[in-house]
């Protein structure tokens, strides 16, 4: 009977230290899975929070189209300029860009343009509005468009002469100076007129009034014994 008890009592602590080895490996799996995980989770969070943070940046593609010659070179370690010269056309997302030179400024860190100057014979159009100039600057940081040396800026029926003029493609400000001409186009609303309402004068009085002087005079006539 002893026995019995004895074999039966080591089969139960034999038994309880198997399940004690298979929950310490259920763990150990489950806290590797959790590190292999990890680096999954950060990455994604990474890339969840890059793309909110560039949400609000704004993309433009520009295609050079042609160009005599191309240079690119690297002044310092931050900055990469694209040289193009010879009757360069370039193609943008809202227009087009001609001129006889165009340089473009790239940060090397973020891979970003950061302004784009364009000089001789220049001709940008920007949506609606179409301009001509001697010297342009198309700054991609704050969005702005810089005008310089005869400039004529064209929007449908409007047009505008200036030394300078600054386009702000965001906020949509303008600002001129410098032998300022303008030439704008008003249009005013064409309201219905409404119809006169003035009861025209009445001849009928008049009427009645020659019509009573001759009654009159005809009574008058009867009267007159010389008659």
């Amino acid at each position: 009977m002893k026995q019995n008890w004895s074999q039966s009592n080591f089969s139960l602590k034999q038994w309880s230290y198997w399940l004690v080895l298979m929950l310490a490996g259920l763990t150990m799996v489950g806290f590797t899975a959790g590190q292999e995980s990890s680096p999954q989770e950060t990455v994604a969070k990474q890339e969840t929070r890059d793309s909110a943070e560039n949400s609000d940046l704004e993309e433009e593609i520009i295609i050079c189209e042609h160009a005599d010659a191309l240079k690119i070179y690297q002044p310092d370690e931050k900055t990469e300029i694209t040289i193009l010269t010879g009757a360069v056309r370039i193609k943008m997302t809202n227009g087009f860009l001609h001129a006889k030179k165009v340089t473009m400024y790239k940060d090397i860190a973020t891979e970003t343009f950061q302004k784009t100057l364009a000089e001789g014979d220049v001709e940008l159009r920007d949506k609606d509005i179409f301009a001509t100039c001697h010297q342009a600057i198309l700054n991609h940081l704050d969005n702005t468009v810089d005008l310089k040396e005869q400039v004529i800026v064209i929007q449908e029926d409007d047009r505008l002469e200036a030394d300078h003029f600054v386009f702000n493609r965001r906020t949509g400000e303008r600002t001129g100076d410098g032998n300022v001409k303008f030439r704008v186009r008003i249009r005013n609303s064409k309201q219905p007129t409404s119809p006169d309402t003035t009861t025209p004068p009445s001849t009928e009085p008049t009427k009645i009034e020659e019509s009573s002087s001759t009654e009159n005079s005809d009574d008058d006539s009867k009267a007159d014994p010389t008659n």
